[in-house]
């Protein structure tokens, strides 16, 4: 074969060779950053493409505290109806306050002081200082501000004390009822010693197409910590 073996006088500079029978070999176009090579069937050249994604789970965005009013991840839509939502390792700059939660669309967070509505049930260990058992809700007739992680002494910040969460949200831009979080947490505080495990379920009150989730306290700021939100797919 002429040139060299290859039958080909040059190739697409970065590009990656392939066979082509007996004819003369070929060269890939150069994709763009990310993509990957991919197969495009029998007796057709492979080319660069975007990735087609990591399985069920795939990433949104994740977000660390440093000493933050808030965190916010968006890039929520209807690509996928449930997402998984993940606090982790969440400590406050003042002692003793509550997480709370809220949502907003493309126009910002909702803060309105009838958005929202949620109940909490907790248990505690069996230090002194509370109640080992808690409930709480906001109503859903009144209406409230925010979801609230309530707890009877709230999330502590001194040494090996603070805040986690794994949570589910379903309702995105094309959802018919009211979008909902709920899930399991775990805090621990100074009073008494107690270590509180609970689970929350909120609704925004009303049907909007939810493109952001935000974690704040009821008081100061976050010190630090991480917010992560990843689409759960149906297959």
């Amino acid at each position: 074969v002429a040139h060299g073996g290859t039958g080909a006088s040059t190739f697409a500079a970065n590009g990656i060779i392939f066979g082509n029978g007996t004819s003369a070999l070929g060269a890939t176009a150069v994709g763009t950053a990310d993509q990957v090579l991919t197969s495009n069937g029998s007796g057709v050249a492979p080319t660069f493409q975007d990735a087609g994604g990591g399985g069920a789970w795939n990433l949104i965005g994740t977000v660390v505290a440093s000493n933050s009013a808030s965190l916010t991840i968006t890039g929520l839509d209807s690509t996928y109806d449930t997402y998984g939502v993940a606090f982790s390792d969440i400590v406050p700059a003042t002692n003793r306050v509550d997480p709370f939660i809220r949502f907003g669309d493309s126009s910002g967070i909702d803060s309105g002081s009838t958005d929202y509505a949620w109940s909490v049930s907790s248990k505690a260990t069996s230090g002194g200082g509370g109640a080992p058992d808690y409930e709480a809700a906001g109503s859903d007739t009144a209406g409230n501000p925010y979801i609230l992680i309530d707890s009877p002494f709230g999330t502590g910040n001194s040494a090996g004390e603070g805040f986690d969460a794994f949570l589910t949200f379903r309702g995105p831009s094309d959802q018919t009822t009211w979008s909902a979080i709920q899930g399991d947490w775990t805090m621990r505080n100074d009073t008494g010693n107690r270590f509180y495990e609970g689970r929350i379920t909120g609704f925004r009150k009303a049907v909007i197409s939810v493109d952001r989730i935000q974690l704040a306290m009821s008081s100061g700021n976050i010190t630090s910590g991480r917010m992560t939100i990843w689409g759960i797919s149906h297959a």
